[in-house]
């Protein structure tokens, strides 16, 4: 292992190597002059490290060391610029003049801002354009920024940094991906994640496992996750259709562009950095609660009769203290202390899958060159064995050797990155650039998954837990098979620890590319890559799992495959002509095209019931099922786009892109995405002088954009039937000729503008977005013979919302300084039309999930029962409460069965009879249902939406004792925000794996217990109320208010000064010590306001990976991660 690990991380090192040592000598390089200098905080006098200092023209450049000097060997001699940029402060440019062989001083004084309109972005602008000319929003995470904050994939560097941008995990696994939403939703059927390009080139922006492989909705990878955050130089984001025309169908959602980083002229300057995690869940997971007595009505028990014969008989629970005796007494000897019949007790059955977990990171990274290459080489080993533990569960056992291969959640990534960029000639660059991930991952059943370890745990029954089987061995273990957890149903949580779900990936992503610029006013630019991933994912349960004795699932074992190739193919070639017109007008035209090919090759196998040990593959088993699918699609596009510059401060944009895809229909052609924006700078006027509004800008933006359907939905397509008599066809999708893109039109106005001498930065942006002919599943007349539904574009959705972000520097001092930044966004959506189709449910048919798709009503928005209400909560009791309401003095029950709501007097009454009281149990107290709309439809009620009105971040910098610097990040969601509790829905309700939250035991156990007073049963079967919930009563009890806020990052790093990184003979030298959630604020009584019942995807969309959201079932809470990072630059 450790041989493997080593020769893996050391070929990126070799290679930077390599290319450094067979790089032209210092000598030779150094040819020409030096320029070297300091820079410096203007207001604090204090040295500024990581500034990056560039020959202006050229690709020459250095950072600044940590007393803020820089040294760049090799200038040309003659005039020349020197550019110095740092985040947070103005760019600054000045001129010097290079003489042969002799050094050039040129020292920087930097001023603070809060705002920079002079930032450079190419994402969906045709070109490198600066930010000040966009009429939309380009949104920039500059990953230099947080180098030292405590973060390990790039889903989690978006978390909480920008306005509009929503990175939803769904629990705290190891290796877990998360979801990322941009505005909202723009698409009813198709897949809601934005594209994703890395330096040009289409990236896989899926996930998942597969067909055949599933751990229950959670610990699902993101191919987002495979790229090592270490070598991403920025990320740049495209919100919606009025930034994203260019890259036209498929952009509608988004798009993510990661810029990876690039070696600059000069000597070979290496980093290495290392890292230590400690990780661990929250206590989080309420107790399992129980009692020792009667759960049911009548029981069967034993009874002698005078021939000595045994024989069993049916009496009233309540009537047989014994029963409550024996079971008080069991579960006394199991737990190893004294509990009373129905006395409720409590124990945490989860803590045995719990453990601090640990992760290692080692990564490093060469760059350098000269005017003629240049390169930048990285790699980096990433191992975690999370908090999840199957090991205490197996220990002592008779078990303990003969099973060996557990449930697990470990991830183990080795990457690789090299950037070559060659100049054979002052007009002419070569880029070639590759990306290599190897990825194991390892995670266990999780989430709404009966047959998930942790699942089973918190359905375990603290009075069910027993040694039947074998003998207690000492408290809470059995000397051999035993449910140890108490389960009812389904399996035991040892058995289930014997499923392991792993996924193998290998991702490479490789680009080439050329500029070109024969004359000073044309640019010629082509770029090709590859994306291709394989991905093999598996489950396995063994043969002979039951060791209890107790599974239902398959104990003579089962196995399941899946292979995913997915292939993305890039061509973007354009040609930029930048010139002036006038001495006031300038012009820049962008002409090109862009293609691209999405293959997925798709296959995979079941089977079960294993003859023996050993024989455990697919084709070992019993009745095996395979599967293969072959998907293609191939887009391409023209597009132009024409801007104009008016006197340097006022900027017009236009432009528009053509495409065709074979996805669309054959009557549908092609389709035109238009756009258009201005930008308007008053502050780079000539004579603009504001003390207090020191920089302005006014913009805005109008685009569409567009989502393909599905490869086959425009096809008229059959499915093999197989069959005794042979195999057949039966019809699949009728097919649609005419089916076409939806498209999304959006406009956002905004501003940015800047006060007290740019101290304070502040950016306002209002959208609004309708996706017309929005792809809606219909079910066209089943005479036809078409049974399936079929795409068609008749559907409408609408969104829009507010964007804001502030960042202010409060203190510059010497010795201290103090700077906040804030963000915030508002969204609003609306499903407008579904084209005459019912409300369309998400999560199929299970009753549980409430969420639908309902004209008028925000997507996913929840609908389910409700409790018949008193008629003083109505405003009009006749109109709102058409199916009856509560008089004052009345309860939703009906318990006497004389067709009115019972009163106290009336429960008091039943529970005063001992006979009638005994037939009592919950599952039989069903509380009185409102029908407020009189449709005899009970579960139609609206119960709110998944999604918050806003949320953002917040967060400050604070820089004290010259060389410490302390970094906090803060996440909230809030504003009409509902969390469906699954999990506690079931722990409240079901009799059979729930039940077990303290509240419900005692409310269990005052109803069943027969010494109990009339008043303490009043009590209990008033406290139900709140408790009921699952059929028919879905959707009661079970939403919550999600509202939260989480500490979501803080970080303290000490940069050592250059005496101390010398003892380690490095350039710099930093300590970081870090933490990852590490508090959460909310009133949200479930787990996790984050968890979600399904995960990342496979990007291919659909209604429950679009709408499914804030469902927490069974999940793992998001864990804490404790870091220690060392950082060390040469």
């Amino acid at each position: 292992m450790n041989v493997f690990i080593s020769s893996r991380f050391v070929i990126a090192a070799a290679l930077g190597a390599l290319l450094s040592a067979h790089a032209p000598p210092l000598a030779a390089q150094a040819a020409g002059g030096t320029v070297q200098g300091t820079v410096i905080d203007g207001s604090t006098k204090q040295p500024l490290a990581n500034a990056q200092v560039s020959i202006v023209g050229t690709r020459s450049g250095a950072l600044t060391n940590s007393a803020g000097v820089y040294r760049i060997p090799g200038v040309a001699a003659g005039q020349t610029e020197v550019r110095v940029r740092l985040i947070g402060f103005a760019p600054t440019t000045k001129p010097t003049t290079v003489t042969e062989g002799q050094s050039s001083e040129v020292d920087f004084s930097l001023s603070q801002s809060a705002i920079s309109l002079t930032d450079v972005v190419v994402t969906g602008t045709g070109g490198a354009v600066e930010e000040r000319k966009l009429g939309n929003t380009v949104a920039k995470v500059d990953l230099t920024d947080i180098q030292f904050a405590p973060i390990s994939s790039p889903s989690e560097v978006l978390q909480g940094r920008v306005p509009g941008v929503a990175t939803l995990p769904s629990g705290g696994l190891t290796g877990e991906g998360a979801r990322i939403r941009i505005r909202g939703n723009a698409s009813l059927t198709q897949s809601n994640e934005a594209i994703v390009y890395v330096d040009g080139v289409r990236a896989d922006n899926g996930g998942g496992f597969g067909d055949n492989v599933g751990s229950g909705g959670g610990g699902n990878p993101s191919r987002l996750d495979d790229l090592d955050p270490e070598s991403i130089d920025k990320i740049e984001i495209l919100k919606g259709a009025a930034a994203a025309t260019l890259y036209g169908t498929e952009a509608s959602n988004g798009v993510l562009q990661i810029f990876t980083k690039r070696g600059e002229a000069g000597p070979p300057r290496w980093t290495f950095r290392a890292e230590r995690s400690a990780i661990a869940f929250p206590d989080a997971i309420h107790p399992q609660a129980g009692f020792a007595g009667c759960h049911v009505a009548n029981i069967q028990v034993a009874r002698v009769t005078p021939a000595g014969k045994d024989t069993t008989v049916t009496v009233p629970c309540g009537s047989d203290p014994a029963f409550a005796a024996a079971r008080a007494a069991e579960s006394s000897e199991f737990f190893g202390r004294t509990i009373q019949p129905y006395e409720v007790f409590e124990t945490n059955f989860t803590d045995n899958l719990n453990e601090t977990g640990f992760s290692n990171s080692l990564s490093g990274s060469v760059s350098g060159g000269t005017q003629a290459a240049t390169y930048y080489v990285s790699g980096r080993y990433f191992d975690e064995d999370g908090p999840f533990n199957a090991d205490k569960t197996y220990e002592n056992t008779p078990f303990t050797n003969s099973i060996k291969d557990l449930a697990r959640d470990e991830n183990r990534v080795y990457q690789g990155t090299a950037n070559i960029n060659l100049f054979p000639r002052d007009n002419l660059r070569l880029s070639f650039r590759a990306l290599y991930a190897d990825r194991h991952g390892d995670t266990p059943g999780n989430n709404n998954n009966i047959y998930a370890p942790y699942t089973l745990a918190q359905f375990g029954k603290p009075e069910l837990a027993n040694c039947r089987e074998s003998e207690v061995e000492s408290p809470g273990n059995c000397t051999e098979a035993g449910n140890e957890t108490g389960n009812a149903a389904f399996s035991t949580v040892r058995e289930a620890l014997q499923e392991r779900i792993f996924q193998d990936v290998s991702h490479f992503n490789g680009v080439v590319s050329a500029a070109f610029t024969p004359i000073t006013e044309l640019t010629l630019d082509a770029t090709f890559g590859v994306d291709n991933v394989n991905a093999r994912s598996a489950f396995q349960l063994p043969f002979g799992n039951a060791v209890d004795n107790f599974s239902q699932r398959n104990p003579n074992g089962e196995r399941g495959i899946d292979n995913n190739n997915v292939q993305n193919i890039t061509l973007d070639s354009k040609g930029t002509w930048t010139r002036d017109l006038t001495r006031s007008i300038n012009s820049s035209l962008v002409v090109g095209g862009q293609g691209f090919i999405t293959r997925r090759i798709i296959s995979g196998a079941y089977n079960f019931d294993f003859p023996g040990p050993g024989l455990e593959v697919v084709t070992a088993g019993t009745d095996p099922s395979v599967g293969e699918r072959y998907v293609k699609v191939v887009n391409a596009g023209v597009f132009a786009q024409e801007q104009l510059g008016f006197s340097d401060w006022i900027f017009a944009t236009v432009g528009a892109r053509y495409d065709k895809n074979s996805a669309f229909g054959e009557e549908a052609g092609g389709q035109l995405y238009p756009k258009a924006s201005v930008s308007i700078v008053p502050s780079d006027r000539p004579g603009w002088n504001s003390n207090l509004l020191t920089t302005l800008r006014v913009r805005g933006a109008f685009g569409k954009s567009g989502r393909q359907p599905g490869a086959f939905d425009k096809l008229t397509t059959y499915q093999p039937l197989a069959s005794e008599f042979g195999s057949g066809l039966v019809p699949s999708n009728l097919g649609n000729p005419a089916l076409k893109p939806e498209v999304s039109s959006e406009f956002e106005l905004g501003t940015e503008f800047g006060i007290f001498q740019d101290k304070v930065g502040v950016q306002v942006t209002y959208w609004d977005r309708t996706v017309n002919d929005a792809l809606v599943s219909r079910q066209f007349p089943l005479t036809g013979g078409f049974f399936s539904r079929q795409l068609d574009n008749v559907g409408e959705l609408s969104a829009n919302g507010w964007e804001v972000g502030v960042n202010s520097f409060i203190v510059n001092r010497p010795n201290f300084s103090f700077d906040v930044f804030a963000n915030g966004a508002y969204l609003k959506q609306e499903v407008v039309s579904l084209g005459g189709a019912p409300k369309l449910k998400v999560g199929g048919s299970y009753p549980r999930y409430r969420n639908f798709l309902e004209e008028g009503e925000a997507p996913g928005a929840l609908f389910g029962a409700k409790l018949l209400a008193p008629c003083s909560s109505y405003s009009n009791p006749s109109e709102d409460a058409v199916g009856g309401c509560l008089q004052s003095g009345e309860l939703p029950y009906d318990l006497n069965k004389d067709g009115k709501p019972d009163t106290d007097a009336d429960l008091l009454a039943l529970f005063s009879d001992p006979v009638t009281a005994a037939t009592f149990t919950l599952s039989n107290m069903n509380p009185l249902r409102a029908n407020d709309d009189g449709d005899l439809d009970f579960l139609d009620h609206p119960l709110g939406k998944p999604y918050p009105d806003w949320q953002g971040g917040f967060g400050a910098n604070i820089r004290f004792l010259q060389n410490f610097r302390l970094s906090s990040l803060f996440e909230y969601k809030a504003g009409n925000y509902k969390v469906t509790n699954l999990t506690d829905a079931f722990r409240q309700a079901n009799p059979l794996i729930g039940r077990n939250i303290r509240r419900a035991a005692e409310t269990e156990a005052a109803i069943m217990n027969p010494a109990a007073t009339p008043q303490e049963k009043l009590a209990a079967a008033k406290s139900w109320l709140s408790l009921k919930a699952l059929s028919p009563y879905d959707g009661l009890n079970q939403n919550d208010d999600g509202d939260f806020l989480r500490w979501r990052e803080l970080s303290l790093t000490y940069s050592a000064p250059q005496r101390v990184a010398s003892v380690l003979r490095a350039r710099d030298a930093s300590f970081t010590f870090g933490v990852r959630n590490l508090k959460l604020w909310t009133k949200y009584t479930g787990t996790d306001p984050e968890n979600n019942a399904v995960g990342r995807g496979g990007g291919e969309g659909g209604r429950d990976e679009n709408f499914l959201d804030a469902v927490d079932a069974f999940g793992f809470p998001l864990p804490r991660r404790f870091s220690f990072a060392v950082r060390l630059n040469y």
